[in-house]
């Protein structure tokens, strides 16, 4: 499997007038200065913010209106992806520039096909849909983020529940558990759930159909006696002497049956429309009045959560079309309100002149035990035959939605199988006894033997690393789980393998003895066709790895430069090109 490596980054503020460009090297790489606000980590993000990956970044470079370019590779082919705003720019090699509007959607499924990496997540609001995630989802175990990553993993991108319960999935797909032939039989259920929530409905408007008819004519006691063949051959006399009458009533009872489930339906999108439109005026009230700056920091989870003045535009925008889609449905459940009364009126009209010929097949109702009871003058055995014609009917189509929803079913449990059989379990178990062995090496070289990892059996058992041993000792045990999970990465080739960015390693203050033997780690265990960009404090301890390292040194003008501005800006017009 080839590797993703970069190889030039340029940047360009118009707001500033300043730019610059900056070069990597294959293997391994430095970004370096001697102050600790410099620029270091942001120049990192900025490669994977090109990228679409979306990082934390500073919400001073968004003002600063700028636009990237990030050259990479991937074995011998060269690609170049633009970015300014969130409007994205790619060039394939020897191809002409592609403009994408916005980093979801057309452009995720082009990145994920240069990756070659084919995990699929469900749509949050639709299951049965299923997408191509964002690059952060690709990145995600290649980017160890300064401020997120050191005390949980699998969070170096915020916005990551844009899906829900996404990590299972993400993280069984890069390390070799869930394979590419997984997620093409996932489309084939995908597809065919949607057909059988299609069939449900129908089921669900048809019984709904079936108690409209119940109600409005219950069925007649002589219709009911009758046998099936009985049945027919009745309402075949009944059709020479009112076919036309009788028509009309059966086609008037489902066009009510209709419009009454038609109604319950739109009435429930209409309130979930307003409740909508309601809790979004909320959100902008509460983003205005009770939020502080242009980010909200989740006190639970620490996601960030922007709060600028283009998000705050954006609750508005979707208000508006909430706003608009209560009208729209407001409109059209009028409508149906004057269907509804004029198939009324239609109906009472039809049955009066069935009753002029209803009288020759009125039931007997000499029945005492019947004459004590009050009579109903209204139920015709017109009435009943029409009613049990319409229920025999919808009945036959209920039974057909239903033979549908069976088969769907037994057809994804086959689909299921096939995905189990996609990987053995012998296959699965040595999956999680290689990542056991290889952390537990991994701890003992980063001398972090006070971390427990009694409770981890695989790569997915992450959380259960928090906390373990001491701060220092957790920080070196958290590191170990990363380069564990990179090695079954590298070993799966399930995509192409990342440039692995590790953002400040010397975290909790570690022992300048532990911290070169951390660098040499990383050396070490880094898998040696890939590329390896760290971001450090220019000091003593780090003097080994600089050797061997190609060097970007910021200094205090940090990353931009006023003086190249007229030099690397003409670059960056990726957008005059499409």
């Amino acid at each position: 499997m080839p590797n993703l490596v970069f190889k030039r980054l340029t940047i360009a503020s118009d707001t500033l007038k300043s730019a610059n460009q900056y070069n990597f090297k294959p293997r391994f790489n430095l970004i370096t200065g001697n102050d600790n606000s410099i620029g270091k980590s942001t120049l990192a993000k900025l490669l994977f913010w090109t990228l679409g990956g979306d990082p934390s970044l500073d919400f001073t470079w968004q003002s600063f209106n700028i636009r990237t370019l990030v050259d990479f590779s991937i074995g011998n082919a060269v690609y170049q992806v633009g970015r300014y705003g969130n409007m994205m720019f790619l060039r394939r090699p020897d191809g002409d520039w592609e403009r994408f509007q916005k980093i979801t959607g057309e452009y995720s499924r082009a990145f994920a096909e240069i990756a070659e990496f084919g995990a699929l997540l469900p749509n949050r609001k639709d299951v049965t849909k299923l997408e191509t995630p964002p690059p952060a989802y690709y990145f995600l175990p290649f980017y160890v983020d300064q401020q997120r990553s050191w005390s949980q993993a699998w969070n170096s991108f915020p916005n990551l529940e844009q899906y829900a319960r996404w990590q299972k999935t993400i993280i069984r797909y890069h390390t070799g558990y869930l394979l590419p032939e997984f997620f093409s039989i996932e489309e084939k259920i995908a597809q065919s759930t949607l057909e059988k929530k299609t069939a449900e409905a129908e089921v669900k408007k048809i019984e709904t159909a079936i108690e409209v008819v119940k109600a409005y004519i219950p069925t007649n006691e002589k219709t009911v006696a009758l046998t099936s063949s009985e049945f027919d051959v009745l309402s075949a006399e009944v059709n020479i002497d009112i076919s036309k009458l009788q028509s009309k009533q059966e086609e008037l009872l489902r066009t009510i049956a209709e419009i009454q489930t038609e109604r319950i339906y739109l009435q429930g999108q209409l309130d979930l429309a307003k409740l909508a439109s309601a809790e979004l005026e909320k959100d902008y009230s509460f983003s205005v009045e009770c939020v502080v700056g242009e980010i909200l920091v989740c006190p639970l989870c620490g996601t960030v959560h922007d709060n600028s003045s283009p998000n705050r535009a954006s609750i508005l925008a979707d208000k508006d079309e909430a706003d608009n889609q209560v009208q729209m449905l407001s409109t059209k459940t009028s409508g149906l309100e004057k269907k509804y009364i004029q198939s009324q009126e239609r109906l009472t009209a039809i049955r009066s002149e069935i009753d002029t010929i209803n009288s020759k097949y009125k039931r007997d109702e000499i029945s005492s035990e019947v004459e004590a009871e009050p009579k109903n003058d209204t139920l015709s055995f017109l009435d009943g035959l029409a009613s049990r014609s319409v229920q025999k009917h919808v009945q036959r189509t209920m039974e057909t939605k239903t033979a549908l929803i069976r088969n769907i079913n037994r057809t994804n449990s086959a689909l299921r199988d096939d995905q189990k059989k996609l990987l053995t379990k012998k296959e699965r178990e040595d999956m999680d006894a290689a990542f056991k062995d290889n952390l537990a090496k991994y701890i003992n070289d980063l001398k972090a033997k006070g971390v427990n990892l009694s409770p981890i059996e695989s790569s997915l058992d992450y959380k259960k690393l928090y906390g373990s041993g001491g701060a220092a000792e957790s920080t070196r045990g958290i590191l170990a789980y990363y380069m564990a999970v990179l090695l079954q990465i590298h070993a799966a080739k399930n995509e192409v393998f990342s440039a692995v960015i590790i953002d400040t390693p010397n975290q909790q203050e570690q022992a300048d003895f532990n911290y070169e033997k951390i660098l040499q780690f990383l050396m070490n265990t880094i898998p040696s066709d890939s590329q390896l960009i760290l971001c450090a404090m220019n000091r003593k301890e780090i003097d080994a790895y600089k050797k061997l390292a190609f060097v970007i040194e910021l200094d205090t003008e940090k990353i931009l430069d006023l003086t190249k501005y007229n030099e690397f800006r003409p670059i960056l017009n990726f957008d005059d090109s499409v």
